[in-house]
């Protein structure tokens, strides 16, 4: 079992065939015991696709957006089979159950480019999301991209702040008028 840290994501030379594992140590909410959890990370499979998504829906929703809001990103938050194939997409997987994932095009811009990050709501802020990070620094690197720019969703501002984004701007969201959006870059080293 491996905790991911920088030094052996770097020592993983075919993470396309590698399954890293992790122990998750957390804290349940409904009572102070400590759990341990095994998952690990992987590369989706076009297979995926229908879970990915319904993930994403699960996740947005847990922020407590009108329903409204949420018919009108339907079809954003649609991962399908292209998505995969020509994105950088990694799975926390739990018994064989998608508990988070992190899908980043591979494109070098300072334009916005498309990506998402879902984490399963019982399963935020355990530290899954670092480790989806810095699984795709790996594969991002790997691919020659120093660089990327994202737009956000605002609830993530803390979070993507933590990883070392600069926010760089806003924009209005296309779907949602008057909504804004934070744009961040990310310099990978």
């Amino acid at each position: 079992m491996n905790n991911l840290t920088q030094d052996n994501v770097h020592s993983i030379h075919n993470f396309a065939n590698t399954d890293l594992e992790f122990l998750l140590i957390s804290t349940p909410k409904a009572h102070g015991d400590r759990i341990n959890v095994d998952y690990k990370i992987r590369l989706a499979k076009e297979e995926d696709s229908d879970k990915l998504t319904e993930l994403a829906f699960l996740s947005k929703k847990s922020w407590g957006y009108p329903l409204e809001w949420m018919d009108l990103w339907k079809k954003d938050l649609i991962i399908n089979a292209e998505i995969i194939n020509s994105s950088v997409t990694l799975i926390a997987e739990l018994n064989n159950q998608i508990i988070g994932f992190w899908c980043r095009k591979k494109v070098q811009s300072e334009e916005v480019s498309d990506g998402y990050l879902f984490i399963h709501p019982d399963y935020m802020k355990l530290g899954i999301a670092k480790n989806l990070w810095q699984a795709l620094l790996y594969e991002l690197s790997e691919s020659k991209i120093s660089s990327f720019v994202i737009a956000a969703d605002p609830n993530a501002v803390p979070f993507y702040l933590s990883l070392g984004g600069t926010q760089i701007g806003e924009k209005e969201s296309d779907v949602i008028s008057g909504r804004i959006i934070p744009i961040f870059r990310f310099i990978l080293k």
